[in-house]
């Protein structure tokens, strides 16, 4: 008559074998994570420059706005002073145009030695394009290289999982050999100590110990394990002690 300890041993290997799977399943390869923060370091930069190029375009556009009301001004004060009869609506008109040429010169520049508010933001449009073509390319380049590391990551987890159920269909068909009341105290100790239900005792120089809690065991508890007429558990760590075969 065979030992149901020591099927549940067998059986335990099996879980173990399983757990490791399931381990090796949730792991991502280094090549992956480094191609998805990579990836993710290029979306951010990409939408950095995106949203500093459109406040650029939207201040220029202001700029640009403005810049037309004031000529278009300057042109009525002109058209005005032209037809102005007095020295002193002359005057005013010249005044006035003399403040709207100031302000357009302050927006466009003149060429020379004034740079104009708008120039800075035609170079910061010019150079944000650029940049932001160069994380496109960038972008564009790393997208085919992290969808193949997905796609063989994918590949990898479904292969694991066949194997997982191929081995988990013969872990099921050995716990149908053990009885139902072994393996489901059994299932509910390794759940709760998130691994292992079943422990090997050992002789020491002392005594017996217990090879999951490494704790020194009760002599009685030691003979009850030998006579195997029922599941015993470790008074340390709860495990079912195997005497081993």
């Amino acid at each position: 008559m065979s030992d149901p300890l020591a099927e549940l041993n067998r059986l335990q290997e099996r879980d173990l074998e399983l757990d490791l799977i399931r381990e090796d399943q949730s792991r991502i390869p280094e090549e992956l994570v480094q191609a998805r923060l990579h990836f993710r370091s290029l979306e951010v930069q990409l939408g950095d420059l995106q949203e500093q190029l459109r406040e650029v375009r939207l201040a220029y556009h202001k700029a640009d706005l403005e810049l037309q009301d004031l000529k278009s001004k300057r042109e009525k004060a002109k058209a005005a002073q032209a037809q102005a009869s007095g020295a002193k609506e002359q005057t005013q008109y010249a005044e006035q145009i003399r403040q709207l040429s100031g302000l357009i010169e302050d927006l466009e520049g003149n060429g020379k030695d004034i740079e104009g508010q708008m120039m800075p933001l035609m170079e910061r449009m010019d150079k944000l394009e650029q940049e932001l073509a160069q994380v496109k390319a960038q972008v564009d380049e790393a997208r085919p290289k992290l969808e193949a590391l997905e796609a063989a990551n994918q590949q990898r987890v479904a292969d694991l999982e066949a194997t997982y159920q191929a081995k988990k269909a013969e872990r099921d068909k050995l716990a149908a050999t053990i009885p139902a009341p072994i393996v489901k105290e059994y299932e509910s100790i390794r759940k709760a100590r998130k691994g292992t239900g079943l422990a090997k005792m050992v002789k020491t120089a002392n005594g017996y110990r217990c090879t999951a809690c490494n704790v020194q065991l009760p002599m009685h508890v030691a003979q009850q394990i030998h006579q195997g007429h029922k599941v015993v558990r470790c008074p340390s760590c709860g495990r079912i002690l195997w005497k081993g075969e």
